[in-house]
């Protein structure tokens, strides 16, 4: 993908739905101070349609929860918020039965988020008793509020876990790159699209923001496991995490 806006075609990318999209940016760059300095920079000069980029200096916010005192911060929000961190509605990678839960804070125009999603898939393949619950955060542009809100229009169809994983493996430029991704996971696109722009998988998009504010997340990918934070791409940490719980429950 390149810098330079594409001209959208029609439906997602629609102005009704870019107006949409622009304005709920505005809200988050007004109300969320979980967004870092240069990712609200990139909201407003990056474009509708600009392509996800790896976001080398606003994600260096993040290590900041590496500290003693974060650290304590974060343990103190997680305990106030653990029973309502996942919602039922929040979609599901990997076994869904599985005894072991990573909580995913992602955005599909974070470069980090891009990088590590294959290593993910592969994790989860290889390890059935790992499920990762995915908390849709969108907060790099508008436009990933439009990708979040049509991943999340799939759930139900059974073919959430496909279009995540094409949704990072793909180059969307336009709304007709959108719906090829859609078709050729046999579903309707116009029927996709009307559900992502439906009040219940907004509102659903808005809880999970106000959720990453709660727990004072800066930036993606976040991830939770057994009450720890594991900020950005290390997935050397969530192996160990995820070994330490595995072992707790078989003690």
């Amino acid at each position: 993908m390149t810098d330079t806006p594409a001209k959208p075609a029609s439906s997602l990318f629609s102005k009704a739905n870019i107006a949409l999209a622009v304005a709920t940016g505005a809200l988050v760059l007004a109300a969320a101070p979980y967004v870092v300095p240069p990712v609200q920079s990139l909201i407003v000069r990056g474009g509708v349609l600009s392509g996800p980029q790896v976001l080398e200096d606003g994600y260096e916010a993040l290590q900041v929860h590496k500290d003693a005192e974060a650290a304590k911060a974060f343990a103190t929000a997680y305990k106030a918020n653990e029973s309502a961190l996942i919602s039922a509605e929040d979609p599901i990678l990997g076994n869904p039965k599985a005894p072991i839960t990573i909580v995913e804070f992602q955005d599909y125009l974070c470069g980090y988020c891009r990088r590590i999603a294959p290593e993910l898939t592969a994790f989860l393949k290889a390890n059935p008793d790992v499920r990762i619950v995915v908390k849709e955060y969108p907060v790099i542009t508008p436009n990933s509020r439009l990708l979040a809100a049509l991943a999340l229009a799939t759930r139900d169809s059974g073919k959430y876990e496909a279009i995540h994983n094409a949704i990072y493996a793909a180059e969307l430029k336009t709304n007709d790159d959108v719906n090829a991704l859609l078709l050729s996971a046999g579903l309707d696109p116009a029927a996709i699209t009307a559900k992502a722009q439906s009040p219940e998988v907004q509102k659903h998009i808005e809880d999970t923001l106000t959720m990453g504010t709660r727990l004072g997340l800066t930036g993606t990918p976040a991830f939770i496991i057994d009450g720890v934070l594991v900020g950005g791409a290390d997935m050397a940490q969530i192996e160990t995490l995820v070994a330490t719980q595995r072992s707790k429950a078989g003690a």
